[in-house]
């Protein structure tokens, strides 16, 4: 007991320690990170390395135009074609599997004049699949629609915009990956989209993004 009767308060040594005892929680958990980090990053690596993926391609090697009419009791447009699809897998080791849902949109100048789907099925290593898919539609149209396909149909530049949307799945041995999705568009000029006549494409050009 000190002077004037005051009792000192003892002090304990644990209360010290209390910044220490978190800095080791957060040093353990900084370490459990890195671990599952190196991990994800080791399976990756070793992913690329065994199975050498690579991305599939996708190209229209021809269109046939079977009805492309301008109904002037409706004011409506019917459009039936049918695209010809190579989907190409170059993978040695890996399998795409396409599934069900997918769709297509064919488009002249921001308007949709038909639509389909792509078939449900297993493509498998080294392979090389043609689809020919067929899309029908029919849309309502003013005079300025008339006219600017008219003259497109005139000068034999069509610009048409293809847009494919299909669920895939990887497949490895018999393990399927998680399913994304794959977005393709596809510009094409063509020179007629007269029935009477079999249009030739002039220019393709293509883009391509992954929904995970």
């Amino acid at each position: 007991m000190g002077k004037g009767g005051k009792r000192s308060v003892p002090r304990y040594p644990e209360d010290e320690d209390k910044g220490g005892g978190c800095c080791g929680c957060l040093c353990w958990c900084c370490c459990f990170l890195f671990l599952i980090v190196a991990a994800l990053a080791g399976t990756a690596a070793y992913f690329f390395f065994v199975y050498k993926p690579k991305a599939p391609s996708y190209s229209v090697n021809n269109m046939s135009v079977s009805r492309f009419d301008f109904s002037s009791s409706d004011l409506t447009l019917y459009v039936k074609l049918t695209a010809s699809v190579r989907a190409e897998n170059p993978n040695e080791m890996i399998g795409i599997k396409y599934g069900e849902g997918s769709h297509t949109v064919v488009s002249y100048r921001g308007t949709p004049l038909c639509s389909g789907k792509l078939p449900a099925f297993y493509q498998g290593y080294k392979n090389v699949t043609v689809m020919d898919i067929s899309m029908e539609g029919r849309h309502g149209f003013g005079s300025s629609l008339q006219q600017a396909l008219e003259e497109s149909e005139k000068l034999g530049d069509i610009p048409l915009d293809i847009f494919v949307s299909v669920p895939i799945e990887l497949r490895l041995g018999t393990v399927d990956l998680r399913e994304v999705r794959v977005n393709v568009h596809c510009a094409l000029v063509l020179d007629s989209v007269s029935p009477k006549k079999k249009p030739n494409i002039k220019t393709a050009t293509y883009q391509a993004n992954v929904e995970f």
